[in-house]
């Protein structure tokens, strides 16, 4: 019987994949591309940079398309000290919440502030994005990519138990268990543009530029009837450009090269080793 279940959604998923490949290639965009690719360019642009991976976990995905990773300090940021003992490329490894009263770096400090696919899994986004701002040195860029708050499938996320969606993505979308990098807690706390649009303004963030993704339908692909619908409706919000209800979002917006609004936090304690290294 099993196996019977197991072949009708290896076929769904077939049909849904046909499917996929007659759809417009802009449509199809996906984000964490469209993320390493933007993270890469910004760090091309000149060397010697200092950039926090928020989230960094055990790779930093841009590094492979960065034409000199060595020539720039990366820091990697994470809750999981065992994620974090796998990224070996990075100069620096610091274990902290992001949401916490400031990450434990030199406030003005960094180039670059990026994260991918963490906003969603945090309790307070504003706070997140605050100790983000506080992070950048004048002049300096934060890029966020991650799913939206009313996304369906960010809406089934929410109503059913973590442990029920881990077991569905591993059993119905085989392709993604070897990332093991799904089915974790998420809350979507602010992650829609009008919110973050404010989040920005409210820490003095300026030049801010939104990339809206609105493909979600791969979550579908198992049953392709259902598959179909989605698409149809994610083409609709595409090409209506209705942003609120956009399945991702990638965000850049840039601390003003000279601050007159944005507060500054005393310097981290010197025992941080972050603090220590990039206070040199």
């Amino acid at each position: 019987m099993m196996r019977l279940v197991s072949r009708f959604f290896a076929f769904n998923r077939r049909l849904s994949f046909a499917l996929e490949e007659r759809l417009p290639a802009g449509f199809r965009h996906h984000l964490h591309t469209l993320y390493k690719y933007q993270v890469a360019d910004l760090l091309n642009r000149r060397p010697h940079q200092i950039v926090i991976d928020v989230g960094g976990g055990k790779e930093c995905p841009f590094l492979p398309f960065v034409d000199d990773p060595g020539g720039h300090v990366l820091v990697a940021l994470d809750i999981a000290e065992g994620e974090l003992r796998q990224n070996t490329r990075v100069d620096l490894r610091v274990v902290a919440d992001a949401t916490l009263s400031g990450l434990p770096l030199r406030d003005g400090s960094a180039d670059l502030v990026v994260s991918r696919s963490l906003a969603e899994h945090l309790r307070d986004t504003r706070a997140y994005f605050a100790n983000c701002a506080r992070a950048l040195r004048p002049g300096g860029t934060m890029v966020h990519a991650f799913p939206c708050r009313f996304a369906p499938f960010a809406l089934v996320n929410r109503v059913l138990p973590t442990p029920l969606v881990r077991r569905l993505i591993a059993y119905l979308l085989p392709e993604w268990a070897a990332e093991g990098n799904y089915g974790f807690v998420a809350y979507y706390d602010q992650c829609y543009y009008s919110a973050i649009k404010d989040m920005l303004r409210a820490n003095g963030l300026t030049n801010d530029r939104f990339v809206f993704t609105y493909y979600q339908s791969m979550y579908f692909t198992p049953f392709f009837p259902l598959f179909c619908v989605m698409v149809s409706y994610d083409l609709l919000l595409w090409a209506l450009g209705i942003r609120n209800l956009a399945s991702g979002m990638l965000v850049i917006a840039e601390r003003p090269a000279v601050d007159a609004v944005l507060p500054l936090r005393p310097a981290a304690p010197a025992e941080s080793p972050a603090a220590t290294e990039l206070a040199r």
